[in-house]
């Protein structure tokens, strides 16, 4: 066999593990495309109430005045959510600061 013939063969070979690879990395996406999806709307209503804080307050407020039971269930629910997303940034922020001072 020629060194033609050995190089268009294994270029063939190398070309469908690439198709084989694009289309295991497609149906890997797939599948996280509708978390996505909502992590995406999550984001965008998010950024939309920091942008009008003064409707969470009145819906805050609301619910205080209409139900104040399930308001004082959800604000300790708020405040101890509030407490381990704050842990967490610090870990996480502090982290990469460990490691660049080790080395």
């Amino acid at each position: 066999m020629s060194a033609l013939a050995e190089i268009l063969e294994r270029r063939a070979r190398l070309v469908a593990e690439a198709q084989a690879q694009r289309h295991a990395l497609a149906d890997g996406i797939a599948v996280c495309r509708s978390v996505l999806v909502v992590v995406d709307r999550g984001m965008v209503w998010a950024a939309w109430l920091r942008a009008r804080p003064y409707l969470v307050v009145a819906a805050a407020a609301a619910i205080a005045v209409l139900r104040p039971r399930l308001a004082l269930e959800w604000s300790a629910r708020l405040i101890t959510l509030w407490r381990v997303g704050r842990l967490l940034y610090d870990a996480v922020k502090t982290a990469p600061g460990d490691r660049g001072s080790a080395g």
